[in-house]
């Protein structure tokens, strides 16, 4: 199962990118990601925000993303708390793709994602694109999360996590 998120409900990119082989496609809409194929509400809250660290601690939302735009480096703590309020992190590869300084977000997402992938915190990796000339496959998604120190298991379990809560 693969899982893309884009930032808004545009039909025509929703089909390409099903096209490439993703099983769902969510949307970021009014800080929730949202299934536009499902009658049935599902949504799950999207932080992004300075606060991060706040929400997090107190599992105030279900998705937590831009760590890298707030300078938001995760530690053990916070890892933990991640778990334990079943909160998924999300990096966008778009984050890499529209920055004035590639080193900063590389490095933030580096570091994310180690300790994700250290401490087994649930963590989506996605293209958000806006066009179709930034639609990713599959397979670059994965490529995505394995640079980054995040493995295949742990990609797979998270988008199933995801799946389950849907």
């Amino acid at each position: 199962m693969y899982v893309d998120v884009i930032p808004k409900k545009d039909p025509k990119l929703l089909e390409k990118i099903k096209e490439l082989g993703f099983d769902a496609v969510f949307t970021a809409e009014d800080s929730k990601l949202i299934d536009p194929d499902d009658e049935l509400p599902f949504d799950l809250k999207l932080y992004s925000g300075k606060d991060i660290n706040f929400v997090i601690t107190k599992g105030r939302a279900d998705v937590v993303t831009d760590l890298d735009k707030y300078s938001v480096i995760l530690n053990k703590g916070l890892c933990s708390k991640l778990k334990d309020n079943g909160m998924f992190v999300m990096f966008k590869f778009d984050s890499l793709i529209k920055t004035d300084n590639f080193y900063k977000v590389y490095k933030n997402f580096l570091i994310n994602s180690r300790f994700c992938a250290d401490y087994g915190v649930p963590s989506l990796y996605v293209s958000f694109a806006s066009s179709e000339e930034e639609i990713k496959s599959p397979i670059q998604m994965i490529a995505f999360a394995e640079h980054f120190g995040y493995g295949y298991k742990a990609y797979k379990k998270s988008v199933d996590m995801l799946l389950k809560k849907k």
